[in-house]
């Protein structure tokens, strides 16, 4: 192919490009009608009512508009949403359900509002909109916090984790409540904890179908952190209570224990808190001597985390 063939056929596809731009431009700065379909988000709702039915979830609007703002409209349809309020909806009821209409005609300044500029509403379908209701009831259920916690070196939770409120009232309908014992909170990693923590944890709603309320979205969480450390004590070591009258002795007398504490419980920690048994009755059925030691009585700020020796000898005296 020559040099003035390559000219001639790059001018014409040129030319071409201009040509179909130049017909885009003209085709979007015109005006068209044309239906789009629209979600809708319902506000309002009829206090002590539960929708458990909405057949007309969706409508359709004939709108009309320049090419180009209608184009737009149609590449973002899953933004298309309309807000209803049903504060001024009239109920009939029958038996247990509770039914409602809106007219779509009466509905134009409403929807219109929310349009964007240069957008006409011409159309409305369907011409009615329908709702059922039950009505709804209470319950109050407990909240588990869905918690992470990762501590720095010699540090723990010095107590449980604190949750206000521990339980929350939801509302919905009744079959739907009886399925829900409780509510978790959204999963939250805590990293290296050092220090106290303070904040607020989201609740999860339940995905259920009529969806329930929540009296509130989140709850306040605190978490104490302590940085603990090893105690070691001795105690002396004893029969278990059905064995008391008879005279016995343990080889050895005492046994020594090491304990995680927190640092500032440390001088809290006393043998008197401490009760180390042992149960004669399993050496009957092992034929052993040699018993291991039960702690039976510890102060709650303790954890005991070694026993030396785990076993001992016992000897009962006559």
């Amino acid at each position: 192919m020559d040099g003035k063939l390559r000219v001639r056929l790059s001018v014409f596809f040129i030319c071409i490009l201009i040509a179909v731009a130049l017909w885009g431009m003209i085709k979007l700065t015109k005006e068209y009608q044309v239906p789009l379909k629209f979600s809708i988000n319902l506000t309002e709702l009829p206090d002590d009512r539960v929708l458990v039915s909405n057949p007309d979830s969706i409508i359709t609007l004939t709108l009309k508009a320049k090419g180009l703002d209608l184009y737009s409209r149609m590449l973002n349809q899953k933004k298309n949403t309309i807000t209803l309020s049903l504060r001024n909806m009239r109920l009939i009821r029958s038996g247990n359900l509770y039914s409602g209409y809106l007219r779509t005609s009466r509905l134009n300044g409403v929807i219109s509002g929310q349009l964007p500029g240069g957008v006409e509403l011409v159309g409305i379908e369907p011409d009615t909109l329908r709702f059922e209701f039950e009505r709804s009831v209470r319950k109050k259920v407990a909240v588990i916090p869905d918690v992470k916690l990762d501590f720095a070196r010699q540090y723990q939770l010095y107590d449980s984790i604190r949750i206000e409120p521990d339980s929350i009232y939801i509302t919905g309908r009744k079959e739907i409540l009886d399925t829900i014992a409780f509510l978790r909170t959204k999963y939250t990693a805590f990293q290296n904890l050092r220090e106290n923590i303070t904040g607020y944890l989201i609740l999860k709603t339940p995905a259920v179908w009529p969806p329930v309320q929540l009296a509130r979205d989140s709850v306040k969480m605190e978490l104490v952190v302590e940085k603990f450390t090893e105690a070691t004590i001795e105690v002396l070591v004893s029969m278990k209570a059905g064995e008391r009258s008879q005279a016995y002795r343990t080889f050895p007398e005492k046994v020594t224990l090491t304990c995680r504490v927190a640092m500032r419980d440390y001088n809290r920690v006393d043998p008197g808190l401490f009760v180390a048994s042992i149960d004669p009755a399993a050496s009957d059925v092992s034929g052993n001597n040699r018993l291991p030691v039960e702690i039976i009585r510890a102060p709650s700020f303790a954890k005991v985390i070694r026993i030396e020796p785990e076993k001992v000898e016992y000897l009962l005296l006559q």
